[in-house]
């Protein structure tokens, strides 16, 4: 029975290998599955029958061999399945449809103030996502669940709020934010959401922490390429180490001179009356104050930087609201980490400005739907 259950699990894996190959390198040939997998050629034809005959890829161009004769090659046929991904935040609830290969193919976006305890926002939580499914035309069949991103610490299994603070979302649970959605629902962590969108379709990263600077903030650890999050869940809890001895500012968690007192989106914003474009267009002018604050910012920035570089030793990508702007700004940051590093010197080589900046945490809570879903393949 054992040795059943393990055939079935190696082809399982070996589907799954054969997906998401073609859905990292956008198009692949069995020859380039054999090179690039090691898998034999009948194991390569088996799993490409089941994902063709699945509606999961298709043939899309015959490509010219000078020894012999034209291969076919494949790509994910994306318009088979789509996952909608949730953002629900202080002010805004966010939602996105994605496709198979994790592309944004519609947005919606609410400006509205948080209040779980009213049947109404539920009610527009769940409104907001049928608008977005019906402006991106997806039927009902076609949708392989949504993804609840929310800014507080959730469960291992997705089921509730075990930390939520700064939004009154402690206690609360998957069934209740999902009352009015009539598809299958996981409820994420907004910043594991967010890191996943950055590093799902490559390897690049496969020890990494994303800063997700936003008006709170928090961070995702990924390691081995697996999200983790420590033996209570609280593992990337980055607002609340604290960076500043001297700060009067108290932090809504009780202690003063936190991370998120000292470099959330607010701290730059609530100098252009909450506007964070407005404050980075004042940067780029030079203006004066946005000048000052913005070295100040990062200074305790930096600190967090090498505080963490020298903990777990990888990659480190700058996302949130702040990260969004940041790209222009990385040699200033890269300087004041460099200028009080002892064992990594070269910031540049560890430090990056995320590169998905298009609604991530929305997108990234519909991308983990959809690798779930590839997972049971």
């Amino acid at each position: 029975m054992a040795k059943k259950t393990n055939t079935v699990e190696t082809k399982s894996e070996n589907k799954q290998a054969v997906f998401r190959y073609i859905l990292n390198h956008g198009t692949a040939t069995k020859q380039d599955l054999y090179i690039g997998l090691g898998l034999s050629f009948p194991t390569i034809k088996q799993c490409m029958g089941f994902l063709e005959d699945n509606h999961l890829i298709t043939p899309i161009e015959k490509v010219r061999n000078t020894g012999g004769r034209s291969a076919t090659s494949y790509s994910v046929l994306n318009t088979s399945y789509y996952a909608i991904g949730v953002f629900i935040s202080l002010n805004h609830i966010t939602a996105v449809c994605v496709d198979l290969s994790g592309n944004i193919i519609q947005m919606k976006r609410f400006r509205e103030p948080l209040n779980l305890q009213t049947e109404s926002y539920l009610q527009l939580i769940g409104n907001t996502v049928q608008k977005v499914k019906e402006a991106a035309g997806v039927a009902d069949d076609a949708i392989l669940g949504i993804g609840l991103s929310v800014p507080s610490l959730v469960s291992e299994d997705g089921e509730s709020i075990i930390y939520g603070m700064t939004t009154d979302f402690t206690g609360i649970t998957r069934e209740v934010l999902s009352r009015y959605i009539p598809y299958p629902t996981k409820m994420f962590h907004d910043s594991e959401s967010a890191a996943i969108a950055e590093t799902w379709k490559t390897s690049e990263y496969q020890n990494v922490i994303y800063f997700n600077l936003n008006n709170s903030i928090g961070s995702s650890i990924i390691l081995d390429g697996k999200i983790y999050r420590g033996n209570h869940c609280l593992a990337g809890e980055i607002g609340h180490v604290i960076v500043n001895r001297n700060s009067k500012k108290k932090c809504y968690c009780g202690q003063m001179g936190c991370f998120d007192t000292e470099c959330s989106a607010s701290v730059l914003d609530s100098y252009t009356d909450g506007n964070l474009e407005k404050f980075f267009q004042l940067l780029s002018q030079k203006d004066e104050g946005a000048v000052k604050i913005w070295d100040t910012y990062l200074e305790y920035l930096s600190i967090m930087i090498l505080n963490q570089k020298k903990m777990f030793d990888c990659s480190i990508i700058i996302g949130g609201y702040v990260g969004n702007h940041i790209e222009p700004y990385m040699k200033d940051l890269y300087k004041k980490i460099d200028e009080i590093s002892v064992f990594a010197p070269n910031s540049k080589d560890y430090v990056f400005p995320c590169r998905y900046k298009q609604e991530a945490t929305a997108a990234g809570a519909a991308i983990q739907i959809i690798d779930n879903f590839i997972n049971a393949l």
